[in-house]
């Protein structure tokens, strides 16, 4: 009787902590330092201003441009996804990453916070300008993150096109 009571209690837990896992509607829970990010945001906008562009704004601090408009629905934070990139400092021309056909699951904790967000505001076929605040680009704890050479409390910009999720 007890094993079977154990078994259970076991079995509880364990169904118990697959469910608590991450929240596929969720974004990433972030935590940055608010004075840096406002900060970071003003060079962010005052880019955007002096380069001319039109801009939408998320509520986490990311700015982007629509380049090309995808189809469909966005993916969410389990899917995995496709993706052609490149990553460069704000205003600079020099490419610090790039890759094509990058395949990665926006679950896994290694992708950056704010990388997570930015694909999960497209759909797919959809090329964006993405304008990424330094205080999103940091992963506490984790020291292979994705996408890697992000230079370490600079402002960012990725050119994103999602191919599949």
């Amino acid at each position: 009787m007890i094993r079977y009571l154990l078994s259970i209690s076991i079995l509880f837990t364990i169904f118990s902590s697959c469910t608590s896992e991450i929240q596929c509607d969720q974004a990433p829970d972030i935590s940055p330092d608010q004075s840096n990010l406002e900060s970071q945001i003003n060079e962010i906008e005052a880019y955007l201003s002096a380069e001319g562009l039109d801009y939408q704004t998320h509520s986490s601090g990311i700015r982007y441009v629509e380049l090309e408009s995808g189809e469909g629905r966005s993916p969410n934070f389990c899917s995995s996804v496709s993706i052609d990139y490149e990553g460069r400092e704000l205003g600079s021309d020099e490419i610090f990453i790039s890759a094509i056909g990058s395949e990665f699951s926006l679950r896994t904790n290694s992708v950056v916070p704010g990388f997570k967000i930015a694909v999960s505001l497209m759909n797919r076929g959809a090329d964006y300008r993405v304008f990424i605040p330094a205080e999103l680009l940091i992963n506490k704890g984790i020291s292979d993150v994705f996408p890697r050479n992000i230079p370490e409390g600079s402002n960012v910009e990725f050119r994103i096109r999602l191919n599949t999720y």
